[in-house]
C-alpha cells in the first residue's frame, strides 16, 4: 500500500479520489467487517470488503465501489495533477491557527 500514498485514485469515469495517505486510529465503528487501507486528506477512507475496494465518505457514511481488487485499485492510482492559482483566483483561505503561529501569522478567530 505504501506505493499509493500521496497519489489519487481515478475511477473509470474520471472521478478523482484522494490524496491517499496512511490511515490512523481510531476508525469509525461502521467499519466492522472491513479492512481499512488508507484515508484521504478530508477524513474519508479507502476500505476493502470481500476483496473489493470502496471509498467511504465521512460526511454521509456511504460507500462507493472503486475497484474489484486491491491490484486494480493500485493500478488506478496516479500522481495528482499540479494546480496553479493566480493571485486573483483565491478570495480567501483557511489556515490552521497552530500552523499559522509557527510562521508568526495571526489568524482570525
Amino acid at each position: 500500500m505504501n506505493r499509493v500514498f500521496s497519489k489519487v485514485f481515478i475511477s473509470e469515469e474520471g472521478v478523482e479520489f484522494g490524496v491517499i495517505r496512511k490511515a490512523s486510529l481510531p476508525f469509525p465503528s461502521e467499519f466492522e467487517g472491513a479492512k481499512v487501507l488508507a484515508e484521504d486528506e478530508s477524513g474519508n477512507y479507502f476500505i476493502e470488503i470481500d476483496e473489493a475496494v470502496y471509498f467511504w465518505d465521512h460526511e454521509t457514511s456511504k460507500t462507493e465501489f472503486l475497484a474489484s481488487s486491491l491490484d486494480n485499485f493500485i493500478s488506478g492510482c496516479s500522481e495528482p495533477e499540479t494546480v496553479e492559482l493566480k493571485p486573483d483566483q483565491a478570495e480567501s483561505v483557511w489556515v490552521d491557527p497552530e500552523f499559522a503561529k509557527k510562521f508568526g501569522i495571526k489568524s482570525k478567530p
